[in-house]
């Protein structure tokens, strides 16, 4: 009995959350934003968490990060852990909220943030069913304000009095690895979302200021269209720095010539109806909690 017990582990639930969050954001620094903590204190805990082990369970190089096949095998182990803890957590502390959110979101936070988001909600309120729409933002409003929408979480900066800022993402300007000089010809060529897009309207706002001439190359109402586009070089274009898809790179503004962008602004708005609904509060605090992670500026209040 002894031996066995001297070979027993006790893993820190911290250290798993750090482990889940680098094995499935593959970056060190994506998986301190999302846990809220530095970038050390993640890196200790995957070390401390290896010694525990035995095991090493990623391979790091400069631009990547990689599970190691004994970090695959571990890596159920660690979501059924952690998932049992938070069932727990739901029997013993959540009262048993039911009921039916219509949710418009922006495609950035969708291929992002907000499988996270649902996972996370899922755990803790399994008996609310959720209704979801993908789109630009200013078309989601537009339907929120119809009422199609109990929620909806967008990028606007004409927010009304009721919307609730979220989050400000640096804008970047992006372009395929394989075409570095892109931006260095005139006209610059984008490649951008179609109207009405707040991302479209704040870089053409920013070239027209900076007097360059460019013009428009490619069109697409999805990013991925628009990493298509880019990858294939018909245009450069512009993403939220935490939401930039894979295979196109972020351009140095100022090596390229280039005006440097406003930040882009995210908000969350809801039916005033529904101010008492459990079902719709419970999804705001989730969509809360879940950005805070990402270690943002808010915007100002004003």
């Amino acid at each position: 009995m002894s031996g066995y017990l001297n070979n027993y582990i006790m893993i820190d639930t911290d250290l798993l959350e750090s482990f889940l969050a680098v094995a499935e954001e593959r970056n060190f620094t994506f998986a301190a934003a999302r846990m809220g903590l530095t970038q050390s204190t993640i890196s200790q805990h995957i070390r401390r968490l290896e010694t525990q082990l035995g095991q090493q369970l990623f391979q790091r190089s400069t631009h990547r990060v990689a599970l190691l096949p004994e970090g695959e095998r571990f890596l159920p182990h660690a979501r059924r852990i952690l998932d049992a803890i938070a069932d727990a957590e739901r029997d013993l502390t959540t009262p048993g909220v039911t009921g039916h959110v219509r949710l418009g979101v922006a495609e950035d936070f969708a291929t992002s943030r907000l499988p996270d988001i649902l996972r996370r909600f899922r755990r803790f309120y399994p008996g609310i069913t959720l209704q979801i729409e993908v789109g630009l933002s200013g078309n989601l409003l537009d339907k929120f304000h119809t009422g199609a929408f109990d929620i909806v979480l967008v990028k606007s900066r004409t927010a009304t009095q009721q919307a609730v800022p979220l989050m400000a993402d640096p804008l970047v300007w992006v372009a395929s690895p394989e075409e570095p000089d892109i931006c260095k010809q005139r006209p610059l060529p984008l490649a951008l979302h179609p109207e009405p897009s707040v991302s479209r309207s704040m870089a053409l706002e920013a070239l027209h200021a900076a007097h360059i001439p460019f013009t428009i190359t490619h069109t697409s109402l999805s990013i991925t269209g628009l990493r298509a586009g880019v990858i294939a070089g018909l245009g450069i274009s512009v993403f939220g720095r935490h939401f930039i898809p894979d295979g196109v790179q972020i351009i140095d503004a100022a090596m390229a010539g280039l005006p440097r962008l406003a930040d882009l602004p995210f908000i969350l708005e809801h039916q005033e109806i529904t101010k008492d609904n459990q079902a719709v509060a419970a999804l705001i605090r989730a969509i809360h909690e879940n950005v805070a992670l990402l270690d943002q500026h808010t915007l100002p209040s004003s």
